[in-house]
């Protein structure tokens, strides 16, 4: 399932409307001092034909996977590894939607999408030595459609239901992450220098098909953003404009629900709803496998419900969601992208196609912003039904299809605090108490988070402790690496006791136990302290094989103290191990120290490095702060990104920000053409 999360925004359309005049001479790629692209050109198509060249150019590779992936086709590159993620694709058929909506859709986004998929055609024909196999090319229009719906299916659960369903842990009938995103928008009253502010940092894995790229995108016809988006992408997904800003945070409402359809031997092929038997659909999805010389045959289902999956012990489980209904969430973006105030802004909102992700929004007017935004569908109030858990597939009655407007979402416009934030907790605590949302005004079927994390608990106590805050106040808001005094980690991995064990019960432990009780929760490189906590926490889930997150034992907080005891010997021979040691990130050939942990505001979330290390895989990523000022003019921009624009090795453009990112340093950007065609590095056109 790893490469179902590695899937955003796909390329394959088939050309209906006249393409759109395409002119390389008048598109100009200007590089600046980092390799970041800015691209002009006359028409909005031009610019993303010149985008997907840019993008083509730095990470053609990632690209061509998710082509792939819209095709059906990952398994012809990736062997067996891409064949569930072909199953997948085709179980859950999006491409059916967009052939009943396409027509519906904004010709302009369609030429749009149009340009970038002759871009990236353009660029394979330029370069076929780079082209991955003959599955890749010629793209498609409904396919690409398509695979972006299949993508914010992903990012909806899709990919953490299944396994449940199919390994058995799905309850029958009879959240917490560390990952996740950080925005803050202030407005004039809070802000030290009277300018509105906003801040976007997308917490994302640091390489591959969702590490964001950052891009400029500027034409004639008014189009002009710089912000971060996925490889395949034909626009900004958010980033700002001369007028406005926005940051995305994933929300963790109720997007998915199950059912357990009634089946038995009496009725083969067949399932009861209201006392009916209606047939189960079903269909054979052909994966194409590298490695093997024929077609495998797989079978998928379909009930009223929804796409649906067999179970080994022979159950019928079937998912409905609204992000596999509508197929418009990247028209939205695109509109998203071209408002030029609030008013259109929320009109793009309003269209209601996205099926989730928080927006921090903020602009030159002075506005800011937040909702927890989502495509929520009208459930069934009756208490009988937990929507929380498997439902019964067996009665129309827990069967849904219409959806909630736009104002009947969680959200705050210009508060009296003067700010905005959310750190993928509760959107009923983004603000001052006086001013939060009270959840007892919205749908409890929603399933909206109620909870704060560390990091919102964190920022809630920074940005309180400041009257106003400054651009240096917000930055430093931001990259703080520190959880706050009552940490909020599953298993109770807070003060309640592994904090409070004593060291004269367990002396062999002493050094371990008294490193965690006088750690003062700051996560960076030279601490010993967190280096102790950072093993006990990737370590806590694995004393718990059955998956709870009851709080720990006192027996299970010794195994802890005592796992981490014995693998510093064994791997290092002493205990007093700084992170940074331990903790690395890693581009290519290198790897420097690296702060942070799971769940401070500059998230790191890591994987096993070797025997003996841990590297960074995920986390704080694309990173942006966003000032408007006070005389109208266009925005201060300042930004890093994990690594470097390039993903090939002998690029300088490789790793060029990696010094600055560790650092917590930014780089200054523009969105004025003559800047940047004035200072950059190389202008050139597409071809």
């Amino acid at each position: 399932m790893k490469y179902l999360i590695a899937i955003l925004f796909l390329c394959c359309f088939q050309i209906h409307a006249q393409q759109p005049n395409i002119r390389t001479n008048q598109i100009n790629i200007a590089r600046d001092s980092y390799g970041v692209p800015h691209i002009f050109a006359p028409t909005d198509p031009e610019v993303a034909y010149g985008l997907a060249w840019a993008h083509s150019e730095d990470d053609f590779k990632t690209i061509q996977t998710l082509i792939l992936t819209g095709k059906g086709k990952l398994g012809t590159y990736l062997g067996k590894k891409g064949a569930p993620v072909d199953y997948v694709f085709g179980l859950l058929n999006t491409r059916k939607v967009v052939d009943q909506q396409i027509k519906a859709m904004d010709p302009a986004f369609i030429q749009l999408v149009q340009g970038y998929l002759m871009g990236l055609e353009a660029y394979a024909k330029a370069h076929p030595q780079e082209v991955l196999n003959k599955h890749v090319f010629p793209i498609q229009l409904e396919d690409y459609i398509a695979t972006t719906m299949f993508s914010v299916a992903i990012f909806c659960g899709v990919d953490k239901t299944l396994p449940k369903i199919l390994d058995g842990t799905i309850p029958h009938v009879t959240g917490f992450t560390g990952e996740g995103s950080n925005a803050f928008a202030i407005k004039s009253t809070k802000s030290a220098s009277g300018e509105p502010m906003l801040v976007i940092n997308a917490h994302q894995p640091i390489e591959g098909a969702t590490a964001f790229y950052e891009a400029h995108v500027q034409s004639e016809e008014g189009w002009n953003i710089l912000g971060g988006l996925f490889p395949g992408g034909p626009l900004i997904f958010h980033g700002v404009t001369p007028n406005l800003a926005w940051a995305h945070t994933v929300n963790f409402q109720d997007k998915i629900d199950v059912y357990q359809l009634h089946t038995d031997k009496a009725h083969p092929g067949q399932y009861e709803v209201d006392g009916a038997w209606l047939k189960l659909e079903k269909r054979k999805i052909k994966l194409n496998i590298k490695g093997i010389p024929f077609k495998v045959s797989k079978m998928a289902y379909n009930s009223i419900y929804g796409p649906t999956v067999k179970t080994p012990k022979g159950e019928y489980f079937s998912l409905r969601l609204p992000a596999l209904m509508d197929a418009g969430a990247l028209q939205q973006w695109y509109a998203m992208n071209r408002s030029t105030h609030f008013q259109e802004f929320k009109a793009a909102l309003a269209q209601n196609h996205l099926p989730m992700f928080n927006i921090m929004y903020a602009d030159k007017q002075d506005n800011i912003f937040y909702i927890s935004n989502g495509k929520m569908p009208y459930r069934n109030a009756d208490p009988k039904y937990n929507w929380a858990s498997t439902l019964p597939g067996n009665t129309r009655a827990t069967l849904w299809d219409t959806f909630k407007p736009l104002d009947a979402l969680p959200q705050y416009t210009n508060p009296a605090s003067g700010y905005l934030f959310n750190t993928n907790h509760s959107p009923f605590l983004a603000t001052t108490t006086a001013e939060n949302l009270n959840p007892a005004k919205f749908d409890k079927y929603d399933g909206y988070e109620t909870y704060h994390n560390n990091r919102s608990q964190r920022a809630k106590d920074l940005i309180d402790g400041y009257d106003k805050i400054s651009w240096e106040d917000l930055k430093r808001i931001k990259f703080d690496r520190q959880l706050p005094t009552k940490i909020l980690y599953p298993y109770g991995l807070d003060a309640s006791l592994l904090f409070s064990l004593k060291e004269s019960d367990y002396p062999a432990l002493a050094t371990i136990i008294q490193g965690i009780k006088q750690w003062n929760h700051v996560t960076d490189i030279e601490s010993v302290g967190a280096l102790y906590y950072n093993i006990a926490y990737y370590h806590a889930s694995k004393l718990r094989a059955n998956g709870s997150k009851d709080p720990l034992t006192e027996a299970e907080a010794v195994q802890l103290c005592q796992y981490v005891h014995d693998f510093l010997l064994k791997h290092y021979g002493r205990l007093d191990v700084k992170l940074g040691e331990f903790q690395r990130l890693q581009r290519g050939t290198e790897d420097w120290p690296q702060a942070g942990m799971p769940d401070v505001l500059a998230a790191v979330m890591s994987e096993p490095f070797g025997e003996s290390k841990r590297k960074m895989n995920s986390g704080d990523a694309y990173i942006g702060f966003v000032k408007f000022p006070k005389d109208g003019g266009l925005p201060l921009i300042e930004t890093v990104n994990t690594f470097g624009a390039s993903s090939h090795p002998e690029s300088k453009h490789f790793a060029d920000q990696r010094a600055m990112y560790q650092a917590q340093k930014t780089k200054v950007m523009t969105l004025d053409k003559a800047e940047v065609l004035k200072t950059a590095e190389r202008v050139y056109h597409p071809g």
